[in-house]
């Protein structure tokens, strides 16, 4: 499946056979990784999975949707665990060829942009929302309205990606590539490079300036308070967005320099090698946000509860409290010297209850 034709990112290259008499001689080694790439897909989709449906059992049953970034937390679990879920087709394919006829193919070629770009529009959501709390301080934005506008942003995630995989998922088909075998990709037209390059620009190059401009200012508004303690929300966000652009850009750059240049696996190994590590990179994203949040240390105790199996938690209401402390507004101006008294931490309570 060629990423280049606005696919997920396969490449099908062909052996070159010469018949010398003695046999079929292999000329080229340039599918040589498929095997290696099947089982990294195959781990990948068992830590997300697993990651990723203890995120959502966290989020559902021990903490309070009806904050914006537990929501928002919520909604990209989802996206990570339908990307995930188009992995093992990928490795039945590598491992033999695409088995599953046309419609299968189209329906996990959209599931596979819909979790990439539903992602990247959270992620950028989410930058937006820290931006608003810790730079803008809008008195106007009070919870009620900040959950609103998370859940609109939750809803425009949605129709956007799903809008957005369209063209990908209806030139998707098993197309023919030998006697007995088939690849799940699209035709390879100069349309679909543009669509390609439109949707790289749009859905990857826009969010990215719009994520730094935002953290820019929210790095530099955090250095003017001492209280950094309660902002440990932006940390996790940023931590969450850098990893995605950590796994997605080095494939990206790999696709656009494959598309402007002719491109022949056999003549350019180390390319070939670095789209292969790349693109396990980029797919191995589905499982990094989980780890991400269970570094806190709450969720640290959760896993404990889920994997010994503790129902007291459910019944004791214990992280049920509040969880994003970056909710609360920021005074450049509070006093660094204050001590860390019981109404000072009350009065911190009570302040993230009113947003």
């Amino acid at each position: 499946m060629e990423q280049s034709n606005s696919t997920s990112g396969y490449e099908e290259f062909s052996y070159d056979y010469n018949d010398s008499g003695d046999g079929l001689i292999k000329m080229c080694d340039a599918d040589d990784y498929k095997q290696v790439t099947a089982a990294c897909y195959a781990t990948v989709f068992c830590l997300s999975i697993l990651g990723n449906g203890f995120l959502v059992c966290a989020l559902t049953c021990y903490e309070d949707l009806k904050r914006a970034t537990n929501l928002f937390m919520f909604c990209l679990a989802l996206f990570d665990l339908l990307f995930t879920l188009t992995l093992p087709f990928w490795c039945v394919e590598f491992l033999n060829h695409w088995v599953f006829g046309d419609v299968a193919c189209k329906i996990m070629t959209g599931a596979y942009f819909v979790g990439i770009y539903g992602s990247l529009i959270l992620l950028t959501a989410m930058t937006l929302d820290r931006f608003v709390v810790v730079v803008v301080r809008s008195h106007w934005l009070t919870r009620r309205r900040r959950l609103k506008c998370s859940k609109a942003a939750c809803v425009a995630a949605w129709i956007i990606s799903l809008t957005a995989c369209l063209r990908d998922s209806i030139t998707s088909k098993a197309q023919k590539e030998h006697i007995d075998t088939y690849a799940c990709k699209s035709t390879n037209t100069s349309d679909d490079n543009m669509g390609y390059f439109s949707q790289l620009i749009l859905l990857f190059l826009v969010p990215l300036a719009i994520i730094v401009f935002c953290y820019t200012k929210i790095i530099l508004t955090l250095m003017m308070t001492s209280t950094r303690q309660k902002y440990r929300t932006v940390v996790l966000v940023l931590c969450i967005v850098i990893a995605f652009f950590i796994c997605w850009g080095p494939y990206h750059i790999i696709i656009v320099l494959m598309s402007i240049y002719e491109f022949d696996p056999c003549e350019h190994y180390e390319l070939h090698v670095a789209f292969v590590v790349c693109r396990i990179l980029a797919f191995s994203h589905c499982c990094i946000n989980p780890a991400l949040y269970i570094l806190r240390g709450k969720y640290r105790k959760l896993l404990s509860s889920f994997l010994f199996c503790s129902p007291e938690l459910r019944q004791s209401g214990l992280y049920r409290g509040p969880t994003d402390p970056s909710d609360s507004r920021i005074h450049p101006y509070m006093n660094d010297g204050a001590p860390e008294n019981c109404e000072v931490r009350q009065t911190n309570v009570t302040e993230l209850n009113t947003i």
